[in-house]
């Protein structure tokens, strides 16, 4: 059975964006941390995701891909076409009750817990999830779904925004199994689900 990986980009008081909803400026994030976290992508073939960072993430590499480059880009550079490849020949899955399914994505609107668990049993490379605490909080809960968590770590801290494991109902156990320093502070943490 393949693993879930679930990735999602933090500031050190794990909060996933700001109280808008948008990313947090500083984000010292360049083409070493983009390498990387292509690298790790490239160990997986199907990319589950909720409809809010679908839109927020998707279309934005996937112009980068097309070799286009994003209005509220500064540049891009190879490492970010690099990664801009490896997202766009991901499977997508994105959990809504209201998008329909599309050439480029898969749409599941059921229970995600069973969803997520029928496409573990199916062939192929690792599974990435990238989701908000509302989705994460009862797939997170759901002991075996899980296996990793793979976690980017910004050095900002944020006073309000949506946390990563807000809503938790149970608690993990977590072992370290890969963590990498950068230049510009951020830091990539891999851990292991402790299934007891």
């Amino acid at each position: 059975m393949r693993k879930i990986v679930f990735h999602m980009q933090t500031t050190v008081n794990n909060r996933i964006a700001n109280a808008e909803g948008a990313f947090w400026e500083p984000f010292p994030w360049g083409e070493e941390e983009t390498a990387y976290i292509a690298e790790q992508f490239s160990r997986a073939d199907t990319w589950a995701m909720g409809r809010a960072t679908y839109e927020a993430i998707v279309p934005w590499w996937d112009k980068v891909a097309r070799g286009e480059t994003p209005d509220d880009a500064h540049a891009v550079t190879a490492a970010d076409r690099r990664f801009a490849r490896v997202q766009r020949n991901m499977t997508k899955v994105v959990f809504s009750t209201t998008l329909t399914p599309a050439t480029d994505r898969q749409v599941v609107g059921g229970d995600l817990v069973d969803e997520l668990t029928a496409l573990k049993r199916r062939d192929g490379k690792d599974i990435l999830l990238s989701c908000g605490p509302k989705t994460l909080a009862p797939i997170a809960s759901a002991p075996g779904v899980i296996d990793e968590y793979l976690l980017a770590v910004s050095p900002a801290v944020l006073s309000a925004g949506p946390q990563v494991f807000e809503g938790l109902t149970v608690d993990l156990g977590l072992e370290l199994t890969d963590a990498k320093v950068f230049n510009g502070g951020a830091i990539v943490s891999r851990y292991r689900v402790i299934h007891h």
